[in-house]
């Protein structure tokens, strides 16, 4: 018999937030982020949560455990220029038997405003890219409190 893994915890435990610097690589010819260098700054996020609960996701991926960005949403409220530093809030929004979705604030760390908002949904695929039930230890992981 399989099981739903529970749902996401509603507290701090599930947050957590990594600071970005914007490279001049990263932005357009005004010196404004380019909204194709927002995708990396989530995934860099979502790593790092992971990381920060004891999973290196290459361990993961090595063991043909996967989690596959199935959609992905952003909405850019104020431009983000060169040199900016960017905390990027991750929070996990949903846990479901296949699935995963994250979601993120990414807000400008002098002033607080908000630069953008999404959210990311992962499926859990194995190594044929086939859709899998989440398997318990990856629901553990989900579930576990940042590791100071």
């Amino acid at each position: 018999m399989s099981t739903i893994p529970a749902p996401p915890p509603e507290d701090a435990a599930s947050r957590s937030v990594v600071r970005v610097r914007v490279r001049f690589g990263e932005t357009d010819l005004m010196g404004i982020v380019h909204h194709g260098s927002y995708p990396a700054y989530l995934e860099a996020a979502r790593v790092e949560w992971l990381r920060r609960r004891g999973v290196a996701y290459g361990d993961w991926a090595r063991r043909g455990l996967h989690l596959a960005v199935a959609e992905m949403s952003l909405r850019y409220r104020i431009p983000a220029r060169f040199d900016d530093e960017l905390d990027v809030e991750t929070m996990l929004g949903q846990v479901r038997s296949a699935s995963v979705r994250f979601d993120y604030r990414l807000l400008r760390v002098s002033d607080g405003a908000l630069i953008a908002e999404g959210s990311t949904l992962l499926a859990c695929v194995n190594e044929a890219g086939a859709l899998t039930r989440m398997s318990p230890e990856v629901a553990d992981v989900l579930h576990r409190p940042e590791i100071a």
